[in-house]
C-alpha cells in the first residue's frame, strides 16, 4: 500500500533538452498531480463491423501540478525554471543574494524554458522519472492567518521508471502570513488580505515526424502574463480611485524568514508597473465590505523588467 507520507519528489536542471540528469534536488511538498498522457488514435476505415479496430498510439506528454510551501532555497528552483533566466547570485555577509528576472531569449531552439528531471516515489516499488518538464506557470499565494502556497505547473516529455533513491533535505520553515508585507508605490498598505501572484508562459508540445510519440518541442505559443489578485479590505476609497483612474502603481512583496548569520532568509517581489483591471466590491450583508482585485503587471522601461524575485539564503548558486 503506498502512503504519500512515504513518497519523495525531486528536481534538477538539465544542461541540454532530452538529456536527463542524475544530481536532483529534494524538495519537500504538499501534493503532486504529475499524470502521464496517453493519447490514441482511431481508426476510420470501414470493414463491414459496427466496432471500432484496435487504436494506435498517438502522442504522449506528462501534465500536472506540484503544490508546495515555499522553502527560502528550494524555491529558487522554481523561480529559475519559471523565469527562465540564470539568477545573479552575490555573497554578502552570512549570505547569498539572488536575482530572478524573467528571460526574454530561449533556453535552446527546442524548448523555450530550462528543461529540468523530476523524480517523483510513490511509496510502492520504483519511483518515476518525467524528463524535458518545463515549470511554465508558478503561483505564489499569500493569505492571512496561512502558511504561502506555491503551484508549479508543469509539462513534460517523457515518462519512465528508475531505482527508487534515498531522499535528503535542507532545514528550513517556510514562509507564512506573518513575515509578509506589502508596500505599494513605496507606502506601506495594511488593508490586502490576500494575493496571488500567477506568473504563465503559455508553452504548447510540438510534434515531428521523428518515429517518436514524445513531442519533439516545448515551445512558446503567447505572450507571458504576470499577474496579481485577491482580497482587501474597503476601508477607503483610495485603491478605488486607482482602479478608475487607470493608475499604475508599483507593488512590493517581502517575506523575512528565520535568521541566517547577521541576515535573513528573505523574499522580495517587485512589480514596477500594476494596472487593476477589476476591482469589485459589492454589498454582500450587514459585514464588513472588502474588494476583490485583480491586477496586470506590465514591462516597466525605467526598471527593464516586468516582474523581479530576490532570494536571500544559504545557498551560493542555482
Amino acid at each position: 500500500m503506498g502512503y504519500g507520507i512515504g513518497g519523495y519528489l525531486n528536481i534538477s536542471k538539465q544542461t541540454a533538452f532530452g538529456t536527463p540528469t542524475t544530481s536532483p534536488v529534494y524538495i519537500p511538498f504538499v501534493s503532486e498531480s504529475l499524470v502521464e498522457n496517453k493519447n490514441y488514435l482511431q481508426i476510420e476505415n470501414l470493414r463491414s463491423l459496427y466496432d471500432s479496430p484496435d487504436d494506435l498510439t498517438g502522442v504522449n506528454n506528462v501534465t500536472g501540478d506540484i503544490v508546495f510551501e515555499p522553502h527560502p532555497i528550494y524555491l529558487g528552483h522554481f523561480l529559475r525554471g519559471c523565469l527562465g533566466a540564470n539568477p545573479t547570485s552575490t555573497l554578502t555577509t552570512s549570505a547569498y543574494v539572488h536575482e530572478f528576472l524573467p528571460t526574454q531569449a530561449e533556453f535552446a531552439e527546442n524548448c523555450t524554458l530550462p528543461p529540468y528531471t523530476i523524480g517523483i516515489f510513490k511509496n510502492v516499488g520504483s519511483a518515476y522519472q518525467i524528463t524535458d518538464a518545463q515549470i511554465h506557470t508558478l503561483t505564489v499565494e499569500l493569505t492571512a492567518g496561512e502558511i504561502v502556497k506555491c503551484t508549479a505547473s508543469v509539462h513534460g516529455r517523457a515518462y519512465s521508471k528508475v531505482a527508487k533513491a534515498t531522499p535528503t533535505y535542507i532545514p528550513a520553515k517556510p514562509f507564512a502570513w506573518n513575515t509578509a508585507s506589502l508596500s505599494l508605490d513605496g507606502v506601506a498598505n495594511s488593508a490586502f488580505e490576500s494575493a496571488t501572484i500567477t506568473i504563465e508562459n503559455p508553452i504548447e508540445g510540438v510534434t515531428a515526424l521523428n518515429a517518436s510519440t514524445n513531442e519533439a518541442r516545448l515551445l512558446r505559443s503567447d505572450f507571458r502574463s504576470v499577474t496579481i489578485a485577491g482580497d482587501q479590505s474597503f476601508e477607503n476609497q483610495a485603491q478605488e480611485a486607482e482602479f478608475r483612474s487607470e493608475a499604475q502603481q508599483r507593488f512590493l512583496f517581502t517575506m523575512k524568514g528565520e535568521a541566517i548569520g547577521a541576515k535573513f532568509n528573505t523574499l522580495t517581489m517587485d512589480f514596477p508597473k500594476v494596472r487593476y483591471s477589476t476591482f469589485e466590491y459589492p454589498i454582500g450583508g450587514p459585514g464588513r465590505i472588502t474588494a476583490a482585485y485583480e491586477g496586470k503587471a506590465q514591462y516597466d522601461t525605467t526598471s527593464s523588467y516586468v516582474t523581479r524575485f530576490t532570494l536571500t539564503n544559504t545557498l551560493a548558486a542555482y
